[in-house]
């Protein structure tokens, strides 16, 4: 069973898709001020570096965006090569889009190539075919648009005769300058839905154009669909079997955009007025919190351990509880357990929103025919997924390779920041090295202002160490006291000097 659910409580707008009943897809409303993947802006280009081919773009978000030469091409531009400076100059003034938002302290990536996504189609704007400066807020081209309207199928629709058709019914509907992707979703649609959502985005597009007409560059052109909309649109609304609604404004929004674009899923709407908030009665919470954990439990006894490196995301195949005797007996079911993984792994990649390069290290297995399975169930799995992933096959170690499109922010950047104890390393400093650093400092106080004593504060962990030392072999007597509010590697050196005067003030702050 699938089933969106879409929550508004609290002001803030969440969106989830299950299968049967298990969280596979989490979206969730961001702060405006952050460049979205979809936005696009009217920016001003700062800096060309033909060594890198790239240039890079103020789009009035502080943090300058990425463009890289063969984001700067007109679509179906073919196999002609161009060099970033012949394509933009420093100062000019371009219409891009953001295609991957910043993250880990990258910054986002821009195109040329303007495009807005429907459920049927991917409308090309004839601005945003080609780069070039900006007048009066519209494109002037120093690469010129095609001269005719182009079109793209979807490479899902296999049956050539059906794409011939998608293709002509499509090329009939665009005016000059104009070009379109036909998504899979046209496939088995009448030509007056296709013609409707066309018309639709054009208008869109064309309204945004004119509202920023006068606006100072760098400015916000116009922001990608609200996350009910977009969530409706890649979670499926016609295909789920229910969309279940809560509080009334969304309630409303939900209502309104599937009559005009979602007609056949209207009747799937179901008002949730239930006195547990919708996302805690289907457990959503539970499994969100699950979803940010290093290591996921799989029933056979097998665990998944999922660590983020700069470069890529590892992942850990681990037996764990998993036991099998020797011989054949065993092979099938470390095999078992691997498909098992190979499902969870897919499944993890999309709701976790992981992308770039992943490597997988499975449990090993002796046969080729073996290993043939898993990688099939992982690419099958894999297929469901709203981002492009490919599965590139296993390595002369073992390792599985794969890539998953990343567009924005995974669900730990969304909903984590990095810990200000340990700098988001996920490490603190043992005891044993937090006591050393202690008396070292210690021992510098007694050489440099003949302490005899000091007073100090220190977290939980080092309480309980310093109770149950002996004090001998310490540098100077010790007046401790436990604060609960110090980080786990920190503690702080209140006084030191005469035992007297330490005594005193351990007395007044006990």
């Amino acid at each position: 069973m699938k089933q969106v659910a879409i929550s508004g409580s609290g002001g803030r707008l969440w969106a989830a898709l299950l299968e049967q009943g298990r969280l596979v897809e989490w979206r969730s409303e961001q702060a405006e001020t952050e460049p979205q993947a979809g936005c696009v802006y009217r920016g001003r280009v700062t800096d060309v570096l033909p060594g890198i081919q790239a240039a890079f773009v103020d789009i009035g978000q502080g943090k300058n965006a990425f463009l890289y030469v063969d984001d700067a091409l007109p679509p179906f531009h073919g196999t002609e090569k161009r060099l970033i400076n012949e394509l933009v100059r420093v100062g000019e003034t371009l219409l891009v889009q953001v295609s991957k938002e910043a993250a880990e302290g990258k910054a986002p990536k821009v195109t040329t190539r303007v495009s807005i996504p429907g459920r049927l189609l991917v409308y090309l704007p004839p601005e945003g075919r080609a780069v070039g400066t900006v007048e009066n807020g519209l494109p002037v081209a120093s690469v010129p648009a095609e001269p005719t309207a182009r079109v793209s199928v979807s490479r899902k629709i296999a049956d050539e005769a059906k794409r011939r058709k998608l293709r002509e019914r499509a090329a009939g509907l665009l005016e000059d300058g104009e070009g379109v992707i036909v998504r899979t979703e046209a496939e088995h649609v009448d030509d007056e839905a296709v013609a409707r959502e066309l018309t639709f985005l054009r208008k869109r597009w064309r309204e945004a154009l004119a509202s920023a007409a006068g606006r100072k560059t760098p400015c916000l052109i116009c922001r990608d669909v609200g996350l009910i909309e977009a969530a409706l649109r890649d979670f499926g609304a016609e295909d789920a079997e229910e969309i279940i609604v809560e509080e009334t404004a969304a309630f409303q929004r939900v209502k309104e955009l599937t009559e005009a674009l979602y007609p056949d899923a209207a009747d799937k709407i179901r008002r949730y007025q239930g006195r547990e908030p919708l996302f805690e009665r289907l457990g959503l919470v539970a499994q969100l919190d699950r979803a940010l954990q290093r290591r996921i439990p799989l029933p056979s006894g097998v665990h998944l351990v999922f660590d983020r490196t700069e470069a890529m995301t590892v992942i850990d195949v681990n037996t764990g509880a998993f036991s099998g005797k020797g011989g054949q007996q065993r092979e099938q079911a470390i095999t078992a357990a691997n498909l098992e993984a190979a499902r969870e792994i897919a499944r993890q990649l999309r709701l976790r929103d992981i992308g770039g390069i992943v490597l997988i290290d499975f449990v090993n297995m002796q046969e080729a025919a073996n290993r043939e399975r898993v990688l099939a169930a992982l690419r099958a799995e894999a297929a469901k997924d709203t981002a492009p992933v490919a599965v590139l096959g296993m390595t002369a170690l073992g390792l599985v390779e794969l890539t998953r499109k990343r567009v924005r922010a995974s669900l730990a950047e969304r909903m984590t920041e990095p810990c200000p104890c340990c700098g988001g390393t996920g490490r603190v400093l043992s005891v044993d090295e937090l006591e050393r650093r202690l008396f070292d400092e210690l021992g510098g106080l007694v050489r440099s202002q003949e302490a005899e004593a000091a007073l100090i504060e220190v977290p939980a962990r080092m309480y309980e160490r310093l109770a149950a030392d002996s004090p001998e072999g310490r540098p100077l007597h010790l007046y401790v006291l436990r604060a609960d509010h110090l980080p786990p590697e920190r503690y702080r050196i209140l006084y030191a000097g005469r035992r007297e005067e330490a005594d005193r003030l351990y007395r007044e702050k006990a």
